[in-house]
């Protein structure tokens, strides 16, 4: 199960996204982002720390335990998709959903991911999104996940974030999160 930790870094009705006012920061093509994370599943709980380099077709995340010992490297390129755990042969796919597939036996929404850390829903597939009282989203459901934003930071980034889906909740906390140039 330590794989689905390394992967914890996707039906609802169609709505238009959010109007681009609700949208507050422009959306970044590259970043960086640090934190903390938790995973529950029905039978484990597992925490760590991540730091996830995004550059539009490439992802790198690292994932390490509580006391910094790398747990999992993951990459996605536009070759494939790789994971690293330690002690073990790279596993290797098409993509992220299939290389998940077989690491975990179900998909992560590792691409769906990129975008809701920025509070955004894919663009290229149906989502409801739900706006706080403040114009920013409140609620993403998508590809059957729900992404609820429980904090934002002082700049206005999501800094809290909950995906959940049947039998699965992941605990995302941004303590740094940089656009990169």
């Amino acid at each position: 199960m330590i794989a689905s930790l390394a992967w914890t870094l996707g039906g609802c009705a169609s709505v238009s996204p959010p109007p681009q006012a609700a949208m507050r920061l422009p959306l970044a093509d590259a970043w960086t982002l640090q934190g903390r994370l938790g995973v529950q599943t029905e039978g484990e709980s597992l925490s760590g720390q991540i730091r996830w380099q995004h550059r539009g077709d490439a992802d790198q995340v690292l994932l390490t335990s509580p006391l910094g010992q790398g747990v999992a490297r993951i990459v996605r390129d536009p070759q494939g998709a790789s994971l690293e755990l330690p002690g073990q042969p790279v596993r290797r796919a098409a993509d992220v959903d299939a290389l998940t597939r077989e690491a975990l036996g179900y998909a992560l929404p590792v691409a769906g991911l990129a975008w809701w850390v920025q509070a955004r829903p894919d663009p290229l597939r149906e989502a409801a999104v739900a706006l706080g009282d403040d114009g920013r989203p409140a609620r993403i459901v998508q590809d059957g996940w729900t992404i609820d934003y429980l904090q934002y930071g002082a700049d206005a980034r999501p800094r809290k974030l909950l995906v959940s889906r049947t039998g699965l909740e992941i605990r995302l906390v941004a303590d740094s999160w940089q656009a990169a140039p």
